[in-house]
């Protein structure tokens, strides 16, 4: 009878150590990264009061005879599944989304935990607020690698990025082939055919001995109207003449007076031709020296101060003679005319140019009378202008138009049109090595040739001591050709101050899918799309990544990885021991940890700004704690039945 008192005992201890962990569970359902736990009841050794018997003669067996000694707690097993993602907003609350644990130590000890509620401190050490340990990981390099330590996280809050040193710039974006609406450069009845006012000289290539202020003050007259301003020449040396030519025609570029006014060539004698744009005996061309301690006049073989008049044209004339040639004709050269007659009829043709065949201004006249018929073309002989004179009456024709463009088959012929070339201009800031910002401007200048762009690049207003001019050279359906520097260097400018010279290749984008350099009928857009250079800045917001990588983002743009939050995974981890604080440490039944990487090593995935939330299923718990409260009291019971029985039992001898 004893027994059946102690087997009720052995019941309602089971049973409360069950409602314990059911209390436990109900009590921790808010707690993050909280993991229920679960009980279960085996029986206790019964003792045995027959060992039964085998079958023997007309008599068959008998069963064995126990009676149970109660019930014992089996196990406590922790429910490891996922819980639920609560965001919360903050960017160093983190949960793990699949296997894995984030790793805490305080310097001797080590533990592990699913409940990611981090936060720095003010050494910047990435911490566990409720029990001070550090969340361990990988620091990284400056390089952005990691080094192979575990160690304890710190991102120091004060951390600058240094200032880096612009090397790279690609420009992208649209060039308008139609001139922003001007078209092609084209020859109307209201251009002025002449010979161009020129000087030609032999120039010299190296003009290091200049200061950067030496420049050639260049003089327009054009019948009293008056256009000076000064070009400068850069102290350097020039590989050769066209090296020389380009710069001086950039520098033209750049030149707000005399843009689209002048031009340098260099001829087949070796000589380096500054000549106007405009021809005619009203215009006259004087150069002299900017510093009287720099004589560039003597440098570019010109003559000072010696104004050279232009002429006026006539049919015999030679074609490349013409101030409305930009670069020579060659055979083959299409100039393509069409035109309205006084009546409205219209009338069109083509002049093929051929050197020594087709190669005079009588010879394109020709081609004009024939395509209006029963006229004489010829020039005015005191405005240089076209006009046709009827061959039968003799009366000049009055009331017709006429424009003529040119068809380029040959390599760099162009033609100066009625309108000045076309240019558009972007800017960008570039850095030195101290982050000091410089104002980097490349404009583009639509050539005579076609298809082709002459570009300039100045810094600060400065012109850079090379790579500063090129073209831009594209192909027929728009796209990029090439895109080259005029010396082939890449743009160098020093920036005083003891800071490096900065060096900067300046390239366009290639064409694939149309994302870079294009040349279409569409509005110009060019920009830079990137640039490797920036200032020095602060940090102003750390974020975690998936993959458990800490990037610090600075306020010059840069990001930086700084360190990884690692994970660690066990074999069995419910054989791990809660140690309080949302807490785990290993044991014997979890085995060794394997720390790594979040989906790498360990395939968990860090969720920053998010929290996980207990796995603890109220309703089950609720009919767990049913059940055992059933089963309590169902044990309690048999003990007071036993207690009447004894009770009985001891009143048999009143």
């Amino acid at each position: 009878m004893i027994d059946s008192i102690y087997t009720g005992i052995t019941g309602i201890q089971s049973h409360q150590t069950r409602m314990n962990v059911v209390s436990n569970n109900i009590a921790n359902v808010n707690t993050n990264g909280f993991k229920s736990g679960r009980v279960t009841f085996s029986d206790v050794m019964g003792r045995t009061l027959s060992e039964g018997s085998g079958p023997r003669g007309g008599v068959a067996a008998t069963n064995p005879q126990q009676s149970g000694q109660g019930v014992r707690v089996s196990s406590i097993d922790v429910n490891m599944s996922q819980g639920s993602l609560q965001s919360t907003g903050i960017d160093t609350d983190l949960a793990v989304e699949g296997e894995g644990f984030f790793v805490v130590g305080d310097g001797q000890n080590t533990a592990y935990t699913r409940d990611g509620s981090f936060l720095f401190d003010k050494t910047g050490k990435l911490i566990d607020p409720g029990t001070g340990m550090v969340v361990q990981g990988n620091l990284a390099r400056d390089d952005g690698t990691f080094k192979s330590e575990t160690e304890g996280l710190v991102v120091p809050l004060d951390r600058e990025s240094k200032a880096k040193a612009s090397t790279k710039i690609n420009l992208s974006g649209n060039l308008d082939v139609s001139g922003d609406g001007q078209g092609e450069p084209v020859w109307s009845t209201n251009t002025t055919f002449g010979l161009p006012a020129s000087q030609a000289g032999t120039a010299s290539l190296d003009y290091t001995g200049f200061t950067s202020g030496a420049g050639l003050k260049v003089t327009i007259d054009k019948g009293g109207q008056i256009t000076e301003s000064t070009l400068s020449i850069p102290p350097r040396t020039f590989e050769d003449r066209l090296t020389l030519v380009a710069e001086l025609n950039a520098q033209i570029n750049v030149n707000g007076t005399l843009k689209g006014k002048v031009i340098f060539k260099a001829n087949d004698l070796g000589q380096v031709v500054l000549r106007s744009t405009e021809g005619g005996e009203q215009v006259k061309l004087s150069v002299d020296n900017a510093d009287p301690n720099a004589n560039v006049v003597a440098a570019l073989g010109l003559a000072p101060q010696t104004p050279t008049p232009g002429q006026m044209a006539s049919g015999t004339t030679l074609l490349n003679e013409l101030a409305n040639i930009g670069q020579d004709l060659t055979d083959g050269d299409v100039l393509r005319f069409s035109g309205t007659k006084p009546t409205g009829e219209r009338f069109d043709g083509i002049f093929t140019y051929a050197n020594g065949t087709t190669d005079k201004v009588a010879d394109l006249l020709k081609v004009v009378e024939s395509a209006y018929g029963s006229v004489k073309a010829g020039l005015d002989p005191d405005t240089g202008k076209l006009i046709l004179t009827d061959e039968i009456s003799g009366d000049r024709v009055v009331g017709f138009d006429l424009n003529m463009s040119l068809l380029d088959k040959g390599p760099g012929s162009g033609i100066f049109g009625d309108k000045p070339p076309f240019s558009y201009s972007t800017n960008t800031q570039v850095y030195d090595e101290k982050g000091d910002v410089h104002s980097l401007t490349v404009n583009f200048t639509k050539s005579t040739v076609g298809n082709e762009w002459n570009w300039v690049a100045t810094v600060d207003g400065l012109t850079p001591q090379a790579g500063n001019n090129g073209t831009a050279i594209f192909n027929e359906d728009g796209t990029l050709r090439t895109f080259d520097a005029s010396d082939k260097s890449p743009l160098v400018f020093q920036t005083g101050g003891g800071t490096p010279e900065l060096r900067i290749d300046l390239a366009a984008a290639g064409n694939e899918r149309l994302g870079g350099l294009t040349q279409f009928v569409a509005p110009s857009s060019v920009s830079v799309r990137d640039q490797d250079g920036r200032a020095s800045g602060s940090l102003i917001e750390v974020n975690i990544e998936d993959n458990g990588n800490i990037r610090g983002l600075f306020s010059n743009g840069e990001s930086q990885v700084m360190g990884r939050v690692l994970l660690a995974s066990f074999t069995d981890p419910e054989g791990l021991k809660r140690v309080g604080d949302n807490l785990f440490s290993q044991t014997e039944a979890s085995g060794q940890p394997v720390v790594g990487a979040a989906q790498s090593t360990v395939q968990g995935r860090i969720r920053a700004g998010s929290l996980e939330m207990s796995n603890v299923d109220l309703a089950n718990e609720f009919v767990t704690m049913m059940v055992t409260q059933r089963g309590f009291q169902a044990n309690a019971r048999t003990i007071t039945t036993a207690d009447d029985l004894l009770n009985e039992l001891v009143n048999l001898k009143r």
